[in-house]
């Protein structure tokens, strides 16, 4: 199943290290502004809505 991974800023260091020892140095993944946790409903729509060409696009998909 296509799936994309997000990270905050923070873990930036963490998701890059991770990509490396498991064999991915340069993985692709999209990052997003931290906190994600205190945000509402409708943040994380509109969050989400300023990722989401980045995320179709390491998915394959034209937009």
């Amino acid at each position: 199943m296509p799936a994309v991974s997000i990270c905050t800023e923070p873990f930036r260091l963490a998701a890059d290290a991770m990509a490396r020892s498991y064999g991915f140095p340069g993985f692709d993944y999209v990052v997003t502004e931290h906190p994600v946790a205190s945000l509402s409903r409708d943040e994380v729509r509109e969050r989400v809505a300023t990722m989401l060409p980045r995320i179709l696009e390491l998915l394959g998909v034209e937009g």
